[in-house]
């Protein structure tokens, strides 16, 4: 009896991480975005000039939460990069061990200016 309780709710995790990747595949498809919108909000030019920027896919990882693995995502390009106006996040995932997320992973693109120059 108690076996089959456990295996319910193993059953049921896994149901629910299935459906966590499928609808983070269909948005990731349906958005389709290329730099993001927080760039834009910062390099809008102001009709002088256009800037240059660049983004960088970059995957976090935590034992803590999906935040956590942003933030050290952040902080770690940081170190390597200056000018980063902008983050976005497009995909998390996580590994499961016995019913139970040991690992967060969150893949997120940075956008930065390349050129430098700050109006």
């Amino acid at each position: 009896m108690a076996g089959e309780i456990k295996m319910k709710k193993m059953l049921i995790i896994i149901v629910a991480i299935l459906l966590i990747f499928v609808v983070s595949y269909f948005y990731m498809h349906k958005t389709n975005k290329k730099i993001p919108d927080s760039a834009d909000l910062v390099y809008k030019g102001g009709g002088k000039s256009m800037a240059v920027v660049k983004v960088l896919n970059v995957v976090g990882d935590s034992t803590v939460s999906w935040e956590d693995a942003i933030h050290k995502a952040v902080e770690e390009a940081a170190k390597s990069i200056d000018n980063i106006s902008g983050i976005e996040v497009v995909n998390q995932t996580a590994n499961v061990k016995n019913g139970k997320i040991v690992e967060y992973k969150a893949n997120i693109q940075i956008a930065y200016r390349a050129d430098k120059e700050l109006d």
